[in-house]
């Protein structure tokens, strides 16, 4: 999780299975889908609408500059976010489910995209009956919002309203992570994707925010501030992880000590906020003690930050140049094991 709005709400994509296993969720995906894409305005004629405030059709202007700023990058120019999804009012929602006693997410398959951890519905009441299902074989469970929406670049995707009303840190990274994927996926490999996504969605914002106002703006000190939260954010979910995964693997305890620990350790995410610093403390105190903290979060987590460190070392082996560093990853990613590739580029020559 990493935008301003996903550090409580969560970041992702919605993956649609078009052809996937289970007939009537193809049927509904299709049919929100095409209501979806039947929304679609271009955004010059949303412009001219009259439906649009004054903020909103501002929101347009720095999706243009985004995406201006994306091609830059070496990220793909794609016809994705040229039209907005104006009047549609749904909201997206994903299903993850993992073991309760070890960190291995449920995978579903798709024929586009391979295996992913997570599915994704147009309907909450449909979302939670998936997810009660799940509960009853034993999962762990979460149902969370999808921020933004991408089919991968099959169709072209629209803005949905709501992200007009975002700010311009939080617009700016969501439009770089989704043309991060359209610009790069490795079928089957989610980590690799969201970890790349979710990396140059967060770089290149900052870029963004750089070259629009400069370094010493308030604009730019204000997303560097609530950066600092989210960092701290990330250490208190590394440590609830690490703390569950040790458990997990205690070979001295059976499995229902184990559960009674780890009842245990999710009950002290409370705590564990209150024992770091932040400059907006009530909000995460808030995401600590609202959500119902379970292996499904903790996993969906990992899959979207687990291997930032990596990413990490190659910006800084290409000289913090976030284009250079796009052209590295997309060069090295149709390789056997991206992640060893990756971690091999970031090695001091």
């Amino acid at each position: 999780m990493s935008s301003r709005k996903a550090a409580v709400a969560g970041l992702s994509i919605l993956v649609l299975g078009i052809l996937s296993c289970s007939p009537g969720y193809v049927l509904r995906s299709a049919w929100y889908q095409a209501e979806l894409l039947r929304a679609r305005v271009p955004l010059e004629e949303a412009r001219r609408s009259g439906r649009l405030s004054a903020d909103q059709i501002a929101a347009l202007d720095r999706v243009r500059d985004v995406k201006a700023f994306g091609r830059r990058l070496g990220l793909g120019a794609t016809r994705n976010y040229d039209s907005v999804a104006l009047g549609w009012n749904r909201r997206i929602w994903n299903v993850n489910a993992c073991e309760p006693l070890a960190f291995r997410p449920k995978t579903w398959w798709f024929p586009i995209v391979g295996r992913v951890p997570y599915r994704g519905y147009f309907d909450r009441r449909h979302a939670d009956r998936a997810a009660e299902r799940l509960v009853r074989e034993g999962w762990d469970v979460s149902v969370r919002e999808a921020a933004a929406y991408s089919t991968l670049g099959w169709f072209r995707d629209p803005l949905l309203p709501s992200m007009l009303g975002w700010g311009e840190f939080d617009l700016a990274e969501t439009i770089l992570h989704e043309l991060a994927h359209a610009t790069l996926w490795v079928k089957g490999n989610v980590p690799f994707n969201e970890g790349f996504a979710e990396f140059v969605g967060e770089q290149g914002a900052f870029g963004y925010l750089e070259s629009r106002h400069g370094l010493d703006s308030p604009a730019y000190r204000t997303a560097r501030q609530a950066q600092e939260d989210l960092e701290s954010w990330r250490e208190v979910q590394w440590g609830l992880f690490r703390d569950l995964e040790h458990l997990y693997g205690d070979p001295s305890l059976d499995a229902a000590a184990k559960r009674d620990r780890k009842a245990a350790l999710l009950a002290s995410m409370p705590g564990r906020v209150a024992g770091a610093s932040f400059h907006d403390r009530a909000r995460f105190e808030r995401a600590a003690s609202e959500r119902a903290w379970n292996n499904a979060h903790l996993a969906d987590f990992r899959t979207y930050e687990g291997h930032r460190p990596a990413f990490e070392a190659l910006l800084a082996a290409c000289g913090g140049d976030l284009g250079a560093f796009v052209e590295r990853v997309r060069a090295l990613a149709g390789r056997a094991d991206p992640f060893a590739e990756l971690a091999r580029a970031a090695e001091p020559k």
